[in-house]
């Protein structure tokens, strides 16, 4: 993505998102970070009992054979990895931020009087792309465009236990970040917080 953005707008993926998303929203969230802010950036913890080899893996997955070199927990802090610009990868923010930008998804493609999207465009993270068993977490999963689908509401989980959940009927987005990582299996934290936001909703409602 990030290269069909440079083609077409002549930006790099992170100053397009920084100048037509982040900026018109006032979202304090960056894709790839500069030296002005590294002192702002909280460094990954691994999970306890593990060091910064630790690499994070599905919760359900089976050890397999890869190509492809695992990330490391020293390599997600290390400056070359800030100053990159990967889509999906090294974005950085608080959970303000990350609902504040994902709330565009959750309000038909506009919050207050800035509109990024047409009203139709958020609807199409609902088109489904699949729908079976995932080989790489090992689990049942949909997926639509860019989020998994779970019920009435759609998102994804961050490296270490961050995610963000988005339920346009609720116009609501939840969103739940932190550098203390744990183990995929054993970390329910960010389900927490979404399910405490639901039942706020219902406390409003009543």
């Amino acid at each position: 993505m990030g290269e069909v953005v440079r083609r077409i707008t002549g930006r790099s993926l992170g100053t397009f998102f920084a100048e037509e998303v982040a900026g018109p929203i006032g979202a304090d969230f960056r894709i790839g970070v500069g030296p002005e802010d590294d002192h702002r950036v909280a460094l990954a913890v691994p999970p306890p009992g593990h060091d910064e080899d630790y690499t994070a893996s599905a919760p359900n997955a089976e050890p397999k054979p890869t190509t492809a070199t695992a990330l490391r927990v020293r390599d997600a802090n290390s400056t070359a990895w800030r100053r990159a610009e990967i889509p999906a990868a090294n974005g950085y923010g608080n959970a303000r931020s990350v609902a504040l930008v994902q709330s565009v998804m959750a309000c038909a493609g506009g919050i207050g009087p800035v509109r990024l999207m047409s009203p139709a465009g958020p609807g199409r993270a609902w088109e489904e792309q699949f729908d079976g068993e995932d080989r790489t977490l090992g689990m049942p999963m949909r997926w639509g465009l860019g989020y998994g689908l779970f019920g009435t509401a759609y998102g994804w989980g961050g490296w270490g236990g961050s995610l963000v959940m988005v339920d346009p009927s609720a116009r609501m987005a939840v969103a739940y970040v932190t550098n203390q990582m744990r183990e995929p299996a054993n970390d329910q934290r960010g389900l927490e917080i979404v399910s405490a936001a639901y039942e706020g909703l219902q406390g409003l409602s009543t």
